[in-house]
């Protein structure tokens, strides 16, 4: 089958896919020829004027997912920021071609390479809910052709979608119809100790400084606790993972 057909097979494919896991290996079953080993979409929402990862999507190390949100680096992130901007898509060198790179946007770009992601594809997707996603796809060496630049630009909007549908991501972004039964108990081990040193009365800066962290790096980490959760505030969150045994 030519790379046009195998993209085509896989849009159809992925309508009829009832697991995150089955999207990802058909992705996977694409994408690997082409150079790429890593996927991630991002869903994001809104929240008081501020854009913010809501859910995810990815088989990116779980090393680098906490390094990601403990260091914060989605705010120095040179390829995601330009996308959310620019509404654009692309390799991260054309996206990052001009740009004076600042000390953490270099972090950032190194830290990837560090996690096999030395080159990637990014683009921003519409979802057909009304919300917006981030889909990245990398490895050590990507494919660069006109075919494999169509091809990764139309596999993102499929799994963009076909994964909007598995989570139940609502119309504007954040979580839909799921809500029923008992809330999401993955949390990371940061967000656990977070967690924990909260529930012990320390407040945010001295969680920060317990962890070595900046406090607002601490504050992200309990707006995203509240919502696995879906905690009102912070005590609602200790009571629910005391009761899910996250905490004794």
């Amino acid at each position: 089958m030519t790379l046009a057909d195998r993209t085509l097979a896989f849009a159809e494919q992925a309508t009829e896919l009832q697991t995150r896991k089955a999207l990802g290996a058909s992705l996977l079953s694409l994408i690997e020829p082409l150079g790429a080993s890593t996927y991630a979409c991002l869903y994001l929402r809104r929240e008081r004027g501020v854009v913010v990862i809501d859910r995810s999507l990815s088989n990116v190390p779980r090393q680098w997912q906490e390094l990601y949100l403990e260091r914060g680096y989605d705010a120095a992130d040179p390829v995601f920021q330009g996308v959310m901007r620019g509404g654009t898509y692309g390799y991260w060198d054309e996206l990052t071609r001009g740009l004076v790179l600042s000390r953490p946007s270099r972090e950032v770009m190194g830290a990837a390479s560090d996690h096999q992601m030395r080159q990637g594809f990014t683009k921003r997707v519409n979802l057909d809910t009304g919300g917006i996603a981030v889909m990245m796809i990398a490895g050590l060496e990507l494919d660069k052709d006109r075919r494999t630049r169509a091809a990764l630009r139309m596999s993102c909007d499929v799994f963009a979608n076909e994964g909007s549908r598995m989570l139940k991501v609502a119309p504007g972004g954040g979580p839909g119809g799921e809500s029923e039964g008992e809330p999401s108990r993955d949390l990371s081990r940061t967000q656990l100790k977070v967690l924990l040193m909260r529930s012990e009365g320390m407040s945010n800066r001295q969680v920060a400084q317990a962890l070595g962290r900046h406090e607002k790096t601490v504050e992200c980490h309990v707006t995203e606790i509240l919502r696995r959760l879906d905690a009102r505030n912070m005590i609602d969150a200790i009571r629910i993972a005391t009761r899910l045994k996250l905490i004794l």
